[in-house]
């Protein structure tokens, strides 16, 4: 087990009013009596389960371990981050690679469902096919007539399965609140030059959402933020970037599977002054980065030995690692917006 644990310690005075607000009101340890009101916001982070039809039996033990484990820990919510229920084969879209995946799906998510508290999906890209995304209404039939993104339902097969709010979403838990981002869709050709990172990105947050997103963070200025998408925000070479964080990076590869206008996003969330984390998967393997005062943390992947995150909101954004998930204990935001 390859764990590394960043703490940085922040003074009390140092706390903005409303985290003040919530430590008063959930209090500041991990583990408070069953039924306490006194409880931080606690939630758990699966990612790239890799769930390949019923072909995958290895990988589904690690979902399986994980349920048991939430029933035992019993967090607030549990989310998972994309790649959940996979393709069921390789090559062009045909009604029985479409079936497979639609069924496997229905198998897996009524697996992660048996957890005793809400669960969250983000869509990632071997989750759903699309042509151009954004809010494009496509069947099964559009998938097969030629090449598209992604793989073999379509998001809305997904969300009528998964019933989630939408493709992109957000909720609230106490004092904190969850943005929940759709990075699949096609590139913008009337938007600013690809490549803002140094590298074109691969994955574009769409207009209709950045005019939703821009709006949900105004309309919940006051309160603690932490988003989630499949694909990282920001490319991430070798060497590291941005104000801190873990470096070197492991060689992954799939340097253009990030969020081409993430930067974007990131400016959206660093002018926000509130929003305490962004988690990715995607690229299944630990790093850490800050942007703008912002923490962006992409997780090992599920599927490589049953890797998955337990993460406590209290005077810090307390990460514990399971498996091959690295822990961190990271600061709050020092100041609200005016």
């Amino acid at each position: 087990m390859n764990r590394a644990r960043e703490t940085v310690d922040v003074p009390i005075w140092q706390v903005p009013i409303f985290l003040a607000i919530l430590l008063l009101q959930a209090g500041t340890h991990a583990d408070e009596p069953e039924g306490s009101e006194l409880r931080p916001v606690r939630f758990a982070v699966t990612a790239d389960c890799h769930l390949m039809a019923r072909s995958t039996p290895a990988n589904e033990r690690h979902l399986r371990a994980f349920v048991d484990e939430m029933t035992r820990w019993k967090p607030d919510f549990v989310i998972d981050l994309g790649d959940f229920a996979c393709q069921a084969g390789e090559g062009q879209t045909t009604p029985e690679l479409h079936d497979a995946q639609l069924q496997g799906l229905v198998h897996h998510w009524s697996a992660l469902s048996e957890v005793p508290c809400p669960a969250y999906l983000a869509i990632g890209n071997h989750d759903v096919g699309w042509l151009e995304g954004g809010n494009e209404t496509i069947g099964p039939a559009d998938l097969y007539a030629g090449a598209h993104g992604g793989e073999d339902v379509t998001k809305n097969e997904f969300l009528a399965v998964t019933r989630m709010p939408g493709r992109y979403y957000s909720f609230d838990v106490r004092a904190c609140h969850f943005i929940v981002l759709d990075a699949d869709n096609a590139r913008d050709t009337r938007a600013p030059p690809p490549g803002h990172d140094g590298i074109a990105g691969a994955y574009y947050v769409d207009g209709d959402q950045m005019t939703w997103l821009r709006e949900d963070l105004a309309s919940h200025r006051e309160q603690l933020k932490v988003v989630f998408s499949h694909q990282e925000l920001h490319h991430t070479p070798p060497e590291g970037s941005g104000e801190g964080g873990d470096a070197p990076f492991p060689p992954v590869g799939k340097e253009h599977s990030y969020v081409d206008n993430g930067w974007q996003v990131r400016e959206m969330l660093r002018s926000d002054g509130s929003v305490l984390a962004c988690f990715f998967g995607h690229k299944h393997r630990n790093r850490w980065t800050v942007h703008g005062g912002v923490h962006y943390v992409t997780l090992a992947a599920t599927h490589w030995g049953g890797s998955y995150a337990e993460v406590t909101i209290s005077d810090k954004l307390y990460v514990r690692g399971r498996a091959n998930q690295r822990e961190y204990a990271l600061r709050l935001p020092s100041a609200v917006p005016k």
